[in-house]
């Protein structure tokens, strides 16, 4: 027997529109009787109970601009599209993101923007001149120059010491951020072990580009100062000077891919290839010409005549975290004795301050001394020139970090009968002047060796009485005692040793007793 189906509940009654209708508005369709007909006029898009008004179609609120860091703008490109912060529509990416290549070589119109720029008014050194000085007579040389035709020099004389090495110059050939510690802001003493270890490790060989090797060499440092210190140790490591063609007099034109492929150069092709280098990374450099006293320079007589301008040496100018710097790369990877290369690394050709590094290097546009007002302005070729010759200098002087334009007395030849005033000093008043960090210093007078004592002044200086007939005055330090390493033992155990133990020394500076 069939079960008796329950009679149906009584249909529910849609409710009235309501009557304040707009005139605008249009009359609502007549409602569906049926089960099947009022399921099919439903919109789903629309909830609730009744039937509201037909939907107008409305436009999204704006999306609210999305909080962006503070991060300087920049002008788009010529070819970049712009987008303004209300267009922004963010999307849902699906794909993983893209890999940035390993380096992105600057756009052109960056890159010269930066490149544009010259030096700004040279920074005030603190160590004051006497006297101002009148600029060059000489014009400064047009950009697209080249260098001056120049004649073969004669063959320099040999060293007088072993120890002494020739700085390089070619004379008269012919052209075919912040940091973090107060002693690392000071380019002087600042530590670059870390800089120069890792320069060492790419050898020319295997360079396959310019740009690899500019990135491979500055990409883990964030200071320029250390980007360019790389390519200056660099340079030393894999870059020999080419003593055949200079003393041959067959120096060819140059480019730092053919630097780079040949691994030879003189100083031209040396200042090009870090200029090079320097300017893929984003750095402003520019390559200095002029004269550089090197190989074969003797000092002009105080009563000859003022020499002629010639050119023979280049050089670089580099703006360094806010800086400007000289930068002689080609002096500072080696040296010549008498007519062989030496490869032997000089830092100081990356951290000498303008003054000191203009008493050997004069160039053809004066603003590339720069010296400031303040500090005298630029010296002029007469007084470059015509400057005195200083004593003569060894290499232990620089790895001791000692200060060439302090050392006293600054002229070669010293007044025999008179009593005469010696000091040497660091090249940095952050370098410690204490007896543990430092060797014994002496001055050599005939049989009479003068220790130098430290001075108020943060050197060490020495007193002493040069009898006429001397010859020659020497300064050297003491490196061993009994074989040991003399480094530390202070003045009063190398007074008690005088005499009674054997020691070896070595060789800073020399005069000549006239």
């Amino acid at each position: 027997m069939s079960a008796v189906r329950p009679p149906l509940p009584p249909r529910r009654q849609a409710p009235a529109p309501p009557s304040s209708r707009s005139s605008t508005e249009p009359e609502d369709k007549a409602i569906p009787l049926g089960i099947a007909a009022r399921i099919a006029s439903l919109q789903l898009d629309r909830v609730g109970l009744g039937y509201a008004k037909p939907a107008v179609a409305k436009k999204p609120p704006p999306i609210p601009a999305r909080r962006k860091e503070s991060t300087p703008l920049r002008e788009p490109g010529p070819n970049e599209n712009t987008i303004q912060p209300e267009e922004t529509v963010e999307t849902r990416n699906t794909h993983p993101p893209r890999i940035p290549p390993k380096w992105t070589r600057p756009k052109p119109e960056d890159l010269a923007r930066a490149l544009a720029r010259r030096p700004p008014p040279p920074p005030i050194n603190k160590f004051p001149v006497s006297q101002v000085h009148t600029p060059p007579s000489s014009p400064p040389s047009p950009p697209n120059a080249g260098p001056p035709q120049r004649r073969l020099p004669p063959m320099p004389p040999p060293p007088s010491e072993p120890e002494i090495y020739q700085q390089i110059s070619e004379n008269d050939a012919p052209l075919v951020g912040e940091i973090d510690d107060e002693f690392g802001s000071c380019s002087e003493c600042r530590d670059y072990t870390h800089v120069d270890a890792h320069a060492a490790t790419f050898p020319r060989h295997l360079v396959t580009s310019l740009d690899n090797l500019a990135y491979d060499l500055t990409e883990p440092f964030p200071y320029e100062v250390e980007k360019a210190r790389a390519i200056f140790t660099w340079l030393h490591h894999n870059i020999a000077y080419d003593a055949e063609s200079f003393f041959s007099g067959n120096i060819q034109a140059s480019t730092a891919e053919s630097t780079l492929s040949s691994g030879l150069a003189v100083c031209d092709g040396y200042s090009g290839l870090f200029k090079s280098l320097a300017e893929r990374v984003g750095i402003q450099v520019h390559k200095v010409t002029g004269h550089g006293k090197g190989v074969g320079y003797e000092a002009t007589g105080p009563d000859l005549p003022v020499p002629q301008y010639s050119g023979n040496h280049a050089w670089n100018c580099a703006h360094l975290d806010g800086e400007w710097h000289l930068i002689d790369s080609c002096w500072g990877a080696g040296a010549l004795s008498g007519s062989l290369y030496q490869q032997r690394f000089a830092p100081m050709w990356f951290t000498s301050p303008p003054r000191e590094f203009g008493r050997t290097h004069f160039p053809e546009d004066p603003a590339y001394q720069l010296m400031s007002e303040e500090d005298g302005g630029p010296v002029s070729w007469e007084d470059y020139i015509m400057e005195p010759a200083g004593p003569t200098i060894f290499s232990d002087f620089d790895k001791l970090d000692l200060w060439r334009t302090a050392l006293q007395p600054s002229t070669r030849a010293i007044q025999g009968g008179t009593r005469v005033v010696f000091y040497v000093f660091k090249r940095c008043e952050h370098m410690s002047t204490a007896d543990s960090d430092n060797f014994v210093y002496m001055v050599s007078v005939g049989n009479e060796r003068v220790p130098l004592e430290v001075n108020p002044e943060g050197g060490w200086g020495a007193d002493v009485f040069i009898p006429h007939g001397s010859g020659e005055v020497s300064l050297f330090y003491v490196t061993t005692v009994n074989g040991q390493d003399a480094k530390g033992i202070g003045m009063r155990t190398l007074k008690n040793a005088l005499g009674r133990s054997a020691m070896s020394f070595g060789g800073l500076a020399k005069w000549t007793v006239v």
